[in-house]
């Protein structure tokens, strides 16, 4: 065989990069710098640190996890001091290395290791107001990490149960998406359970595909226990993910007919097994499988307004407060449904998504796996309007899937159209793309994301932690804040200043009170001098009482914070 002459080889080279291998790597190489661009673009722009509560939360529980190696928590609520104690007849609750019955414990491991492997610092937090405390940089990261794996698998899946057109718009809209991108900046771990829920069904589809091709069991056991293994992982990184389970047994047990039932049996029992250890868990340190987490629905209900359930250190549960909730699941259901169901995502694609169920796809697949995805969204829906609206932005594992079945619609009906001429079809599709992209184009343009104060100052609140020992402990209304920022153990304000003195006289002393504008800036009429609050208005206008042991206070800001000590601490520095 002769060898190539060089002119030969050049223009085999020219072929390959206008229309072989060569164009292709360089559209794929475009493509990734355009999507590369738009999440620094987005970053650059939204990105001035932690704002979201449930963040911090997750965020200082990671680090407790890599300091301590037990899921213990420094933001306590006065609840769960009840829920531990006195609720199931015990006197002594440690209020340092507090287990935390709140969570579920996927997300925080995860936030652990990475610290770890990226070697995270705690100990210097930022100098000015404008900077960004360098851990929340790595919490960042994390989230877009999975955000791009999550499009990924989207890419994968599509070009499974549709084509690959399907899925490269999918995909775009999916890394266009305003929703994704500030779920992803938010630290709260909806990108991470949105992975899993993704993996989840790209899994089980692969693993119901084969075993109808009658396949060796070692070809479908292996991504139908990928399968479970994600599910588990979706359901302990949010527990309303257990949503997701339904749907996907729905599916398999309407693809694999009478056998199906066998194989939805052992799922649902190898899932069981697979949470077993953390429920165990939970029951041994609260005497409940899902800790607190259930209870949680009672705040903002009109027995418990706003958080008052978690202020609370000595809660009465009894009929007439589990009446009020009835009316406020009522009243956030018609809420999701009304207005946050429509306007999921970007609000186009869940309206072709919606629509797609009056047609019948041709493949079974296709068909069977949407009515699976309509029963968890569904079940979802129902399970949020219990929740707070944390609880809701976990819909994010759902909007892959909407994507897909809303594009391929869009695809199926443009077909219809019988366009003759390419660059209609092209200008259609551009047009649908643009509109799901422009909440997420609105958001870039000015007035630019500001620095989250108020409240969260990080030197601050830095500042103010760190004039008390690290044993000695804080009462604030915004003790996430202070236990991720300060490292500072925290009680969430309690109801009442009787129930303060409870805490300081019989379970451990407090050394210092810090009001910030989470209060002050509450509606003084209806909500500061309801009673909730009234306790603490003497103290929030400066009328400290005489026989209150924190005495000596400093203002902060004109009075938009306060902090009281035992002692003037800030002298001493």
């Amino acid at each position: 065989m002769t060898a190539k002459t060089l002119e030969t080889r050049i223009q085999d080279l020219v072929y390959n990069v206008d229309a072989g291998i060569g164009l292709g790597l360089i559209k794929a190489s475009l493509y990734i710098l355009f999507i590369g661009f738009v999440f620094l673009l987005y970053t650059a722009n939204q990105f001035k640190g932690l704002r979201d509560a449930e963040a911090m939360d997750m965020a200082q529980l990671g680090r407790n996890i890599l300091y301590t190696r037990s899921f213990t928590t420094q933001n306590v609520r006065p609840a769960s001091i009840w829920f531990q104690g006195p609720r199931r007849g015990q006197s002594a609750v440690a209020i340092h290395g507090h287990p935390d019955i709140v969570h579920a414990p996927v997300y925080p491991l995860i936030l652990s290791g990475w610290f770890r492997v990226t070697g995270a610092r705690f100990d210097r937090l930022p100098e000015g107001p404008l900077q960004v405390f360098q851990p929340e940089y790595r919490i960042m990261l994390l989230n877009h990490l999975f955000t791009v794996l999550t499009g990924i698998l989207l890419y994968l899946l599509a070009r499974r149960l549709f084509d690959r057109r399907v899925g490269l718009l999918g995909v775009t809209v999916f890394f266009l998406s305003d929703t994704v991108l500030s779920n992803s900046l938010s630290g709260t771990g909806t990108s991470v359970v949105a992975f899993w829920a993704l993996a989840a069904v790209y899994a089980m589809v692969i693993a119901v595909d084969r075993l109808q091709e009658s396949k060796a069991v070692r070809q479908w056991i292996v991504p139908a226990l990928c399968s479970l293994g994600f599910c588990v992982l979706a359901f302990l990184t949010r527990y309303a993910a257990i949503a997701l389970l339904p749907g996907l047994l729905l599916y398999l047990w309407w693809s694999l007919g009478r056998r199906g039932t066998i194989y939805v049996l052992l799922f649902v029992v190898l899932f069981g097994a697979a949470v077993a250890p953390w429920l165990v868990r939970n029951v041994r340190v609260s005497g409940a499988p899902l800790g607190m987490t259930p209870y949680l629905a009672l705040n903002e209900s009109a027995a418990f307004p706003e958080n008052s359930f978690e202020r609370q250190l000595q809660p009465t549960v009894t009929m007439a407060e589990l009446r009020p909730v009835r009316l406020k699941f009522l009243t956030q259901l018609a809420e999701r449904y009304n207005q946050s169901l429509p306007s999921m995502g970007e609000g186009l694609l869940i309206s072709f998504f919606l629509v797609a169920f009056f047609y019948r796809f041709v493949r079974p697949p296709v068909h069977r796996l949407r009515w699976g995805l309509a029963l968890s969204l569904a079940l979802f829906i129902v399970i949020s309007s219990f929740s707070s609206e944390a609880t809701w932005q976990a819909v994010l594992m759902f909007w892959p899937l909407v994507i897909l079945y809303g594009l391929a619609f869009f695809a199926l009906m443009l077909e219809r159209l019988q366009l003759q001429i390419s660059f209609f079809k092209a200008s259609i599709t551009v047009a649908v793309v643009v509109l799901s992209a422009t909440p997420m184009i609105l958001t870039l343009l000015p007035p630019r994301q500001t620095p989250p104060y108020p409240p969260y100052s990080p030197p601050l609140i830095g500042y103010l932690s760190n004039l008390l020992e690290p044993e000695e402990l804080m009462c604030t209304d915004m003790p996430w804040a202070t236990a991720w920022y300060g490292q500072q153990t925290s009680v969430l304000l309690p109801l009442s200043l009787d129930q303060f003195y409870d805490i300081h006289d019989y379970m451990h002393r407090f050394h210092g009170l810090y009001f910030t504008t989470v209060t002050r800036n509450k509606p003084y009429a209806r909500t500061l001098r309801s009673p909730r609050y009234l306790d603490w208005l003497p103290i929030l206008e400066g009328r400290i009482p005489r026989d209150f042991p924190l005495l000596q206070g400093i203002t902060i800001r004109e009075m938009e914070q306060i902090f009281l000590s035992d002692r003037p601490r800030w002298a001493e520095q």
